[in-house]
């Protein structure tokens, strides 16, 4: 039971919405706000205002509320899911008694049966403070274009001294000086000793004086950047009497919205009026039954350590699965009902794939003799459990490794839990599981990342941080379709050929680097994987491998 005034964190911005509407429908009048970065900055800071002087009782938030805003007191920090990492649910729960000598009091409410089996490990990860290691990021070239265009735009520089003078940064400590003479090239206009039409120059060289300076319009495009906050296309929701900005609205929500349509935001429902190439203009509707809008790329990606946190637990658990409740309730932090509720979901796993819960040494591998929609197909799910960081580049080089042995293109679909590959034929899990070696895994990765589009996202980001896509004029939307194909398809003069064929593109290898941090846990199991040693049927096919 609640007392006093909570704060709900959500995963999601759509969550947020949803949960803020059935707070004040269950009050029958607003009690609760909701809080997360679409919201225009004047509503975020009102409902900033109203939580600090308490004129709310409870307010829902997104990470927008982590941290950095003087809120006031809060009695206690709710999460509803489980969030993706442990720090930032340490973040959030911090939120609560947050002053000296208090005690910070947070609850986790899991709403699916995953979900209590993540807020268990969350816990005790919590309570014994095994959070993830740190990993900065150095050497940024993509941000490294913006703080030259900061620094010269205000002064002229000594190439050889500007240099010397990044490097005493340690973000930049280790930064050499080919990769600084290629940005430096790119901001003139020339890239990998070629001169690109589409790419404006951002900076002047003086060659016989050794000097570099800003361009005029250079410090404008930096301001217009947004930073290193990558730009989703979104449109802004207005007003549609007094012009006023009330959020942002993703581009695929507003493609399948309709002039009349009602949706609500925040604590208010609002009936679109007009949508223009820039905005969305609205007016206050009725109170109706209607949903709230959805934002992409709000997908939780599980770092390893969390992961591997959760395979431990499952293989803990495997060897006392019968007496485990009196164990989740002392060491886990659960309430009877919670541990009741997963040790049923642990053994209703087990039963239904007739062997050991997928673990950390235990890879479940599930065979569906059908296509989705039960069309004719084959596919296979391997429940690997370790986190969509790692299972995305191991997908990735499945992918290319299948193209090479079959010249056939495999469908994989990747999430923290799985991986499931819809098979143009059948194949034996040994097979599958040999496709990918240790020794092989980086070459697969190189040959199958530029030609996916999360390679293509991660590299638009980067183009945009560095300055290489224009945003046109202040509060002016740039739809992602429309970014300046010539510079961004594969074989143009800024993408080349591929990563590995040229290896100047220092704007790919930045890219490169986003989706591959993680991939030495595949190569371990990889190296200390053994050939399958247990088949089981039960209710539906599976097969396990240990080791």
């Amino acid at each position: 039971m609640l007392t006093g005034q909570p704060c709900f964190f959500t995963n999601s911005r759509a969550l947020c919405e949803r949960l803020t509407r059935k707070i004040n429908d269950a009050a029958n009048k607003i009690v609760a706000y909701s809080h997360h970065g679409s919201m225009s900055r004047e509503l975020r800071t009102l409902v900033e205002s109203k939580l600090k002087n308490g004129d709310l009782a409870a307010i829902v938030a997104t990470s927008s509320l982590e941290m950095g805003i003087d809120i006031g007191d809060l009695d206690e920090v709710v999460l509803i899911q489980t969030p993706g990492s442990i720090s930032s649910a340490i973040q959030r729960i911090g939120r609560a008694g947050h002053q000296v000598g208090e005690t910070s009091r947070g609850t986790i409410y899991p709403t699916h049966p995953l979900d209590f089996l993540e807020a268990a490990v969350l816990a005790n990860a919590i309570q014994t403070r095994d959070i993830e290691a740190i990993s900065p990021i150095h050497c940024a070239l993509d941000v490294l274009a913006q703080i030259i265009i900061s620094m010269t735009g205000t002064a002229s520089w000594d190439i050889d001294e500007l240099y010397v003078q990044l490097r005493r940064s340690s973000a930049y400590h280790n930064l050499t000086r080919t990769q600084y003479d290629l940005v430096l090239n790119m901001l003139t206009g020339r890239y990998a000793e070629s001169r690109i039409r589409e790419l404006k120059p951002r900076v002047a060289i003086d060659h016989l004086e050794n000097t570099i300076r800003a361009r005029t319009g250079a410090l404008m495009s930096l301001y217009l950047s947004g930073g290193v906050i990558p730009d989703r296309g979104y449109f802004q929701l207005r007003h549609s009497e007094s012009n006023a900005r009330i959020g942002e609205l993703d581009e695929e929500f507003v493609w399948e919205a309709r002039i009349g349509q009602t949706f609500s935001l925040g604590t208010q429902h609002w009936q679109i009026t007009k949508i223009t190439h820039n905005d969305v203009f609205v007016m206050p509707g009725r109170p109706v039954a209607s949903a709230p809008p959805f934002w992409k790329s709000e997908s939780l990606n599980r770092d390893f350590h969390f992961s591997e946190l959760i395979g431990i637990f499952l293989e803990e658990a495997e060897q006392n699965l019968d007496g485990m409740n009196e164990k989740l309730v002392n060491d886990f932090h659960m309430d009877q009902e919670s541990a009741a509720q997963l040790s049923a979901f642990l053994s209703r796993q087990r039963e239904h794939t007739g062997c050991a819960l997928p673990n950390r040494h235990h890879l479940v591998v599930e065979k569906i003799a059908s296509a989705p929609g039960k069309a004719a197909g084959n596919q296979i799910v391997l429940h690997t459990g370790w986190g969509a960081k790692v299972n995305r580049p191991y997908g990735m080089a499945l992918e290319a490794a299948w193209r090479n042995e079959f010249s056939e293109q495999l469908e994989i679909y990747v999430s923290n839990e799985c991986l499931v590959l819809q098979l143009p034929h059948q194949i034996s899990t040994e097979k599958l599981l040999s496709l990918v070696s240790a020794e092989g895994i980086e070459c697969l990765l190189r040959s199958r990342l530029e030609g996916s589009g999360f390679f293509g996202a991660r590299f638009r980001e980067c183009a945009g941080r560095a300055l290489l896509l224009s945003k046109g004029k202040f509060g002016e939307r740039k739809p992602l379709w429309s970014r300046p194909v010539t510079l961004l398809s594969r074989g143009s003069p800024l993408v080349g050929d591929g990563i590995s064929s040229r290896p100047s593109r220092r704007l790919c290898a930045v890219a490169y680097r986003s989706p591959v941090p993680e991939r030495r846990p595949i190569l371990d199991w990889q190296r200390t994987r053994k050939h399958p040693v247990l088949f089981s049927r039960g209710s539906g096919s599976s097969e396990s491998t240990n080791s």
